[in-house]
């Protein structure tokens, strides 16, 4: 079949359902009645976005600001439909706005994985084809990735490009794409890595050229890895003001900042502000009942905790410990997630970390040491699995050491209940076991690190001291419970947005827009508060 005969397929396959959603919308119809079969899932959210209707601007913004919406991957629903979606609520309030769009000219982007390569063009086509279709429906000024390359290839662009630099976003990428959380060297990531340089190149190229047309605010998707990363540090660079976004722990949940760096979960300043503050009672029993619904995760976007939380003879009894010895529990992350990847501060690596943990364990019998691995491994998957690191290093453990592997169902608040203290690197226990009034030491940077509630260690020396005079090592629990759920009411009932205004069917999928026109979308009350914040560079967080 010839690529314009597939491509022609292609686009009827998209357009025909869309277009029927479309009709059905406009005719009244909700979406949740569009849903029932794929492919009208599939497209249901480009027939939304042509339905809803156009308001008219009330009292338009002043100034009027031009706002871009780097969105890149078009196939990505969460990412076209929350960008679009503001894009459409900052335009009914008399904004200039913009999507820029790959239109498959990238030699490596987060669609292109290791195990499609044989289907990298059809992954770019349908990719490229779902953002046109959706912008288009949206009816938003767009500008396309191969465009906006052309436009910046000068000395200039090249003078600008060569003083930066990429290696970071490289490697992140790099692991993304092997799921590993260490590099072999090996002739295959050496290949895709020049891949994803010439990518960086290109997405820099294409920030450069935005640049020219003087934005006033950028916003894009995480901004980690080379699709979006090169861009924001073009942006950073020239001072243009960039805020980036994420999928939350809450289910359908987001959570966006304001960066000049990395991408983190970062509400520093407003920590600062109100660490000190008691909660109120209403802010109490709100906090309390989401940190009680994550025994199950039945409030959260993932499940991670596959077990019944046990008695803590039952645990004691079910991992042979001894209840008269420390026992210390380290919890893993993902090794190639950027939630957790090129955070370290005390060692090397987080593999590098467990093994060492592991070995000064075997040395030391009179304390205990049990190694959670994240269940994020068999629900997102990597392969560099923790079970076969340490098995490599260690084929028989040490007598006083046990693993739970990912798939076990174990759940963690089972095991904080047994816990003397925590481990970490960046995994969330950190922040949970201190609301236990169980004592946490992490080693790497993580945003609840430096907050008061948490033991941090800066070096792999003063990380083993402190586990050898652990007699000796005093901690005001109370003070760090309190500060704890003071950390954890801003991190998830202000810092986690409800997105509710786009409906989610399965996590990241989203498929309508909840809304009939522009002015219901802009009355949302995260959408409105996305949109004050954009305008007037506030802190992306609910009100006290």
């Amino acid at each position: 079949m010839s690529s314009s005969v597939s491509n022609l397929a292609l686009r009827l396959k998209q357009d025909l359902p869309a277009t029927v959603a479309r009709v059905c919308l406009a005719l009244g119809a909700k979406p949740q009645s569009l849903l029932r079969g794929k492919r009208f899932a599939e497209a249901c959210l480009i027939g939304s976005f042509a339905a809803l209707k156009r308001s008219p601007v009330a009292v338009p913004a002043e100034p009027p600001l031009r706002v871009v919406f780097f969105t890149m991957l078009g196939s990505h629903s969460f990412m076209t439909g929350t960008e679009l979606a503001l894009a459409r609520a900052m335009r009914n309030r008399g904004h200039e706005v913009h999507v820029v769009l790959c239109d498959g000219i990238l030699p490596a982007c987060e669609n292109r994985n290791t195990g499609n390569a044989d289907n990298w063009d059809l992954v770019c086509r349908k990719c490229a084809l779902r953002g046109r279709g959706m912008a288009g429906a949206a009816g938003i000024t767009t500008h396309f990735f191969s465009d906006l390359v052309a436009a910046a290839s000068d000395a200039e662009a090249d003078r600008l490009i060569e003083a930066e630099d990429f290696s970071y976003i490289v490697e992140s990428s790099l692991y993304k794409f092997f799921r590993v959380g260490r590099l072999a060297g090996t002739a295959e990531e050496k290949e895709q890595g020049r891949r994803i340089e010439d990518a960086c190149r290109l997405t820099a190229r294409a920030a450069i050229a935005l640049s020219r047309l003087a934005p006033d605010r950028v916003l894009m998707s995480h901004g980690v890895y080379s699709s979006w990363a090169p861009a924001l540090q073009i942006f950073n660079h020239l001072g243009i003001s960039t805020a980036v976004y994420n999928k939350g722990k809450r289910r359908n949940s987001g959570v966006i900042n304001w960066v000049k760096g990395a991408m983190d979960w970062d509400v520093s300043r407003e920590w600062e502000r109100v660490k000190d503050r008691e909660l109120s009672t209403a802010e109490l029993a709100a906090i309390q009942d989401y940190l009680a619904s994550r025994v199950t995760h039945k409030g959260d976007a993932l499940k991670y905790n596959f077990g019944e939380k046990e008695e803590r003879e039952q645990t004691l009894k079910r991992f042979d410990l001894d209840a008269a010895k420390p026992i210390f529990v380290l919890f893993t992350n993902v090794l190639w997630d950027a939630a957790s990847a090129q955070k370290e501060i005390a060692f090397p690596n987080a593999v590098e970390w467990v093994m060492e943990t592991i070995r000064w364990f075997a040395a030391h019998p009179d304390k205990q040491l049990v190694v959670k691995i994240h269940p994020a491994e068999v629900v997102i998957g990597t392969n560099q699995p923790f079970v076969r690191e340490i098995e490599r290093i260690f084929p028989q453990l040490p007598e006083n050491v046990r693993v739970i592997a990912p798939q076990e169902k174990v759940n963690s608040w089972s095991i904080t209940q047994i816990t003397t203290a925590g481990l970490v690197h960046t995994s969330t226990p950190g922040m949970e076991l201190p609301l236990e009034g169980v004592p946490c030491i992490v080693v790497s940077g993580v945003h609840y690190r430096g907050k008061g509630f948490t033991l941090d260690i800066g070096s792999r020396e003063e990380y083993f001291r402190m586990l050898d005079r652990w007699e000796d090592v005093v901690v005001d629990r109370e003070r760090c419970k309190r500060s704890a759920l003071r950390y954890a009411h801003l991190l998830f009932e202000r810092y986690h947005l409800d997105w509710s205004f786009l409906i989610e069917r399965g996590y990241g999928r989203y498929v309508a827009i909840n809304a009939r026109s522009d002015a219901e979308l802009a009355a949302h009350p995260t959408v409105k508060l996305v949109c004050d914040s954009l305008e007037r560079q506030n802190d992306f967080l609910r009100a006290n």
